[in-house]
This record gives C-alpha cells, structure tokens and sequence, in this order.
C-alpha cells in the first residue's frame, strides 16, 4: 500500500533527490518558501526548501524500499522505532493547500489597515510603523512610519514586518 514518507536529503541534495525519484515515477513533494532579506540596502529574495534536507515522497516500503535505500541524494527514509513512519494524506493537503502551484507556500500574514508592525530586517530594523494597506498584487505592503516628527510612507516586502499587539 502507498504512503507518504518523509525522505531526509544530503545537504543541499533536495532537488537531486526529488528528480531521481520522479524518475523512478514515485510522487514528491518539496515545499518551498520565498525568502527576502535586505543588505546594503538591496533587496535579496530567494526560493528556499521549507523543511531543508526533507521532502515528502509517496511510496510502497515494501515494494520501493530498495530505489529510496540507494537512491541518489537521498540519506534516509525518516522513521520512528525500526519502521518509517507514514505521514497522512490530510497533513500533505494542509499544506498543498497553502501553496502556490509552484509549491512555494503562500502569504501566511494578514493585517488589516491600522494594524501596528514591526521591521524585522534592513535598515529599518525594529521600527514601529501601521499596516497602511497592500500595494496591488505584489508581495510588498505599504507601512506608515513616524520619523522625527515626519509622517512617512514605506513600502516593504510583507516578510520584512510582523504584527504586534500593544
């Protein structure tokens, strides 16, 4: 009977693994996230693994232990006791369903207009702005900031901030 398991990568080896098992015609799935960060005044966004060195693969142990045991970027399949312990369908979903069709996972943060919001990152790092409103579709959010008595607008990837409670 298939399954979904939990497959743990060598470093760096996420997608590797996941190729070789689709070319055994056995179901992954990797889910990634969007990561923003802010140097130098840059903007960085990179695609990163959800769960780094994991991803989940739907499988028969008893039929396909052997191509996941040898199987190219692959260390192990997860397991609990002296078994690999499957992961049900409805965890799969709950998250499939919070992904894109690329499997990068979606917005998880909702504000609403007047929300407070601290900076987490870049040079603006721990101010505390209100949640003004998102800019069109983008993934940027529009914050208003009180600097030196100066009312000013900022726009931000929605990563950059956080919802606080005052």
């Amino acid at each position: 009977m298939e399954a979904w398991y939990v497959i743990q990568t060598k470093p760096h080896k996420q997608e590797q693994a996941a190729t070789y098992l689709l070319s055994k015609q056995l179901e992954t799935f990797n889910p990634r996230m969007k990561q923003v960060s802010a140097k130098k005044g840059k903007i960085f966004t990179a695609i990163k693994p959800l769960f780094p060195n994991y991803l989940f693969c739907r499988f028969s142990y008893e039929k396909d232990y052997s191509i996941l045991k040898w199987g190219r970027g692959i260390t192990r399949i997860v397991q609990f006791g002296s078994y690999p312990t499957p992961v049900s369908d409805q965890v799969i979903n709950f998250i499939r369903e919070r992904t894109d069709r690329d499997n990068i996972v979606k917005k998880a943060i909702h504000l609403h207009s007047k929300d407070k919001v601290r900076i987490t990152s870049g040079p603006l790092k721990d101010l505390i702005g209100i949640f003004d409103r998102w800019v069109s579709d983008s993934d940027r959010v529009r914050i208003l900031l009180d600097l030196v008595g100066h009312g000013s607008a900022l726009e931000l990837h929605y990563s950059m901030v956080e919802k606080i409670s005052y």
